[in-house]
């Protein structure tokens, strides 16, 4: 096929053209205002009083520190709109999560048979900035630390308290994509991508509607001629 059979072609079927064109430009809408993403994640490790033993809570009440986790844990998602995918290993930014944190307490074991030992809580958060991700997270800290403090004040403990230590100190802030430059990348490559199938869907439609053609045609002229015999 010659470069001006597949230009008159597609000035033929030129409305199949426009539709193609016109769900590229949508999808390629969505492409260039996607927003960056960034992330990050900490571990709040509870450390037991010094001069205890780790499973001992000050006023008679006997729980493992994992189990005092679990508690903040769960107050810290009651007071924020925390994101709930029970993520024990992976990140929120790879299950597709663009904006929010997670609180989770991790898991060992396998999927039927989860068990909880260690006496730490992560921390996941994904947002449109580095600062936004630092702000985050340290709202959270923040919101970890308070239920710390008030779980045992409820629990009307005086002394030998039980006390949080964040790791690492200052969190790396990943970048995940999305910045001007990439969306641009991907504004190119994919109205290329368009613009192609636009063409080879267009040709293919062409060949479908000129054989129906000729097929009604041939059968037109095969009853004009029986009519004459």
């Amino acid at each position: 096929m010659t470069a001006s059979t597949f230009l008159g072609i597609l000035l033929r079927r030129w409305y199949m053209v426009a539709f193609g064109l016109a769900l590229g430009l949508a999808a390629l809408g969505a492409i260039r205002s996607s927003e960056p993403v960034f992330w990050t994640e900490a571990d709040v490790t509870f450390v037991a009083p010094e001069r205890e033993p780790a499973y001992w809570i000050s006023g008679g009440s006997a729980m493992t520190l994992t189990e005092f986790a679990d508690m903040v844990k769960r107050r810290v998602n009651q007071e924020a709109p925390s994101v709930d995918l029970g993520l024990t290993r992976g990140t929120l930014y790879g299950a597709g999560v663009q904006k929010g944190f997670s609180v989770t307490l991790p898991a060992n074991g396998g999927q039927w048979n989860k068990t909880f030992s260690q006496p730490v809580l992560k921390i996941q958060v994904v947002d449109t900035s580095a600062e936004r991700v630092n702000q985050v997270l340290a709202d959270v800290l923040d919101r970890i630390n308070d239920a710390t403090i008030q779980l045992q004040n409820e629990a009307t403990v005086k002394a030998d308290r039980i006390s949080t230590q964040t790791t690492p100190s200052e969190a790396e802030v990943i970048f995940g994509g999305g910045t001007p430059v990439t969306r641009m990348k991907g504004s190119v490559v994919w109205a290329g991508l368009s613009l192609a199938l636009t063409s080879v869907a267009t040709l293919y439609a062409d060949r479908v509607l000129v054989r129906r053609k000729l097929n009604r045609n041939n059968q037109v002229e095969g009853t004009l001629n029986a009519s004459l015999l």
